[in-house]
C-alpha cells in the first residue's frame, strides 16, 4: 500500500499556485486523506479543514480521527 506522510498542498487561485504550508498527515493511495488529530473533541474547524485538503486534492474520501493521549 502506498501512503504518503506530511504531503504538501499547493492551493491554486486564478490561475497562481500559491504553496501555502498546508500538509496532509497521510496520503493513502492517492485516494484517502487521513487527518489525525490530538484533542477533546472534533470541530466545525477541523470538518472545514480536511474539506479544504479534500477540494486541493480533488479527493471525495477522508478519515478525520483524533486520539487522546494521558501521561
Amino acid at each position: 500500500m502506498n501512503f504518503e506522510r506530511q504531503k504538501p498542498i499547493p492551493v491554486v487561485y486564478k490561475a497562481i499556485k500559491l504553496e501555502s504550508g498546508y500538509r496532509l498527515d497521510l496520503l493513502v493511495e492517492t485516494k484517502v486523506i487521513v487527518e489525525l488529530k490530538s484533542v477533546n473533541a472534533l470541530g466545525p474547524l477541523h470538518e472545514a479543514i480536511i474539506l479544504t485538503y479534500m477540494r486541493c486534492q480533488g479527493i471525495t474520501l477522508d478519515c478525520l480521527s483524533t486520539s487522546m493521549f494521558y501521561a
